[in-house]
């Protein structure tokens, strides 16, 4: 080991999140004094202070630690100086292994003011580490506790949004960066993708939400940055419930307090509240984003740059394949050109009349159908939205609201029943402790309460779901007609609007009626499919082919 007057010390510092509640005793600044003091009183050359503020013993990568370690390797130092040895990690197998196998086979000596270092530390690491286990799983349980309970427990508050000053569970909305959000939403619903919003945040010098936040807090950031939006950020905000006020906590958790790796929990475990602040972007515009990222669906572009404006969405009402994009050029009598757009069967045209028929339309056509539809049923929802509501719901399931109210009322019977059971099954515990009730009479009487009250519990169990399932129901028929408000003056089509409203639309094969070739359409809508038949203008619409 090193001879005293050679010591060449680092001092390494490290405070944890936990350790600040501690008190002053194990503050950063504290650490440094009682350090420093040693090594010039024992008249020491101190080469280095190392401190990682912050940072969990469990957590091996902190930046000052790993850039000490290089220092050893390198010879820049050979004593690193420590007031205890929790302060250098609280895993016990990594702390014995660099305390001896690493630092003696680089030449550095460990020292610990407040500790000797002999055979018995391997158990005071042990006891380290212990205390490590069961402090992170009282703070995981203690978190938990707060989600439940409708409390904010993430450190920052989301990009948007500020903590609020008189509320450290809660947070209000950030003057400054909740117009962006909306403008990241208002971008990728005209159709442009993650990466291009990126690059259109960077280049107008919009800081980047992790930079933001230091920024704010006067302080700088700690981890390596390159002060820039990617396309990974712009897809978490927009898949972020939060901008609509919901607050869904605990999706993920780390591999253990060892190993801070993130791991997805399912949905199940989530923990959900809705409508619980402030929302930043209306549920209309939120669902019409989250309909474009499910459906992941890019409209090719012809040669002519322009995009073919129903594809992906037409099927053939006989073989049930995909209708695709057709483009004629005809020339006026004038001498003018004129473009036409129509679709057909993929089978017809991949194998001719053998495998299926054209079912030929007009994309003019169908387009002036379709507006007509969204736009009349747009109008409907307007003037009786629960009307609408009830006749989606009973086309949907057999069980109508009629159901739902009998299901509720058989519940309520149900559940009063067992109330009653449970007296009766306390009394007659009471009866047969007393003698009043003899044995065999008392063994008849509770299995009959028994067998009773398991059979409605059952029963209650099975209303419950399917009240569930209806109103999961009602939730979908209302997230539609919430939408369908939006379009009741809709007078020109969009990729992103078809895609947001309707799932698929289904074209017959044209027949000839009075002259002019007439097929039939079905429009299916996303949330609801096709609209009841005793609506006007709902299921079949009659288009004409021609352009």
């Amino acid at each position: 080991m090193a001879k005293l007057q050679d010591k060449q010390v680092g001092v390494y510092v490290r405070l944890s999140n936990e350790d600040m509640r501690a008190g002053e005793s194990v503050s950063i600044e504290n650490q440094k004094l009682m350090l420093t003091k040693h090594v010039n009183e024992m008249g020491w050359e101190l080469k280095e202070i190392y401190v990682d503020d912050g940072f969990s013993g469990t957590n091996q990568n902190r930046p000052a630690f790993q850039r000490m370690m290089s220092d050893v390797k390198q010879g820049f130092i050979n004593t690193i100086l420590i007031k205890d040895l929790s302060r250098l990690g609280r895993n016990y197998l990594e702390v014995g292994n660099l305390a001896e196998v690493f630092l003696p086979e680089h030449g550095c000596e460990l020292i610990s003011l407040n500790e000797k270092l002999d055979d018995m530390m391997v158990f005071r690491n042990w006891f380290n580490e212990q205390h490590s286990k069961s402090t992170s799983k009282k703070v995981k349980a203690a978190k938990r506790i707060s989600a439940e309970n409708g409390k904010y427990i993430g450190a920052y508050a989301p990009y948007g949004y500020a903590k609020d000053p008189n509320n450290r569970h809660g947070f209000v909305v950030d003057n400054n960066t909740a117009p962006i959000v909306r403008s990241i939403f208002e971008m990728r619903v005209s159709g442009m993708g993650y990466r291009a919003i990126a690059v259109g945040l960077n280049e107008d010098g919009v800081i980047p939400p992790k930079d933001y936040y230091y920024q704010s807090q006067n302080r700088k950031n700690p981890r390596s940055s390159n002060r820039m939006w990617n396309d990974s950020t712009i897809k978490a905000i927009i898949a972020n419930e939060v901008y609509i006020g919901n607050l869904v906590q605990c999706k993920s958790s780390s591999l253990s307090y060892k190993n801070q790796k993130q791991i997805k929990k399912p949905k199940d475990e989530w923990i959900r509240f809705e409508n619980r602040h402030e929302p930043l972007i209306e549920r209309a515009l939120w669902e019409r984003v989250q309909e474009m990222g499910r459906k992941n669906y890019k409209p090719r572009r012809r040669a002519d740059g322009e995009t073919n404006l129903f594809v992906g969405l037409l099927y053939c009402a006989d073989c049930g394949s995909r209708l695709r994009a057709s483009v004629e050029r005809r020339t006026k009598a004038d001498g003018s050109g004129v473009k036409y757009v129509s679709y057909l069967c993929s089978s017809y045209a991949q194998s001719g009349k053998i495998a299926c028929t054209a079912h030929i339309i007009y994309e003019n056509a169908l387009s002036e159908l379709v507006i007509e539809q969204i736009r009349t049923h747009a109008q409907m929802v307007q003037y009786n939205e629960e009307r609408i509501i009830e006749s989606i719901l009973s086309a949907q399931s057999n069980e109508t609201m009629s159901y739902r109210a009998a299901y509720q009322s058989e519940l309520e019977a149900h559940k009063k029943q067992i109330t009653r059971l449970d007296f009766l099954i306390e009394n007659l515990y009471e009866d047969k402790v007393t003698g009043v009730v003899p044995k065999a009479m008392f063994k008849r009487q509770i299995q009959k309460f028994e067998q009773d009250r398991v059979e409605r519990l059952q029963s209650v169990d099975m209303l419950e779901k399917r009240i569930k399932d209806m109103k999961q129901e009602t939730d979908t028929a209302g997230t539609w007609t919430h939408l369908m408000k939006c379009y009741t003056e809709l007078d020109t089509l969009d990729s992103e609007t078809l895609l947001l409203l309707i799932d698929k639309i289904i074209i017959s094969e044209p027949q000839r009626i009075n002259g002019k070739r007439i097929c039939e359409v079905q429009i299916v809508y996303n949330y609801v499919g096709s609209i009841p038949e005793q609506l006007p203008k709902a299921t079949t619409q009659i288009a004409e082919v021609t352009a």
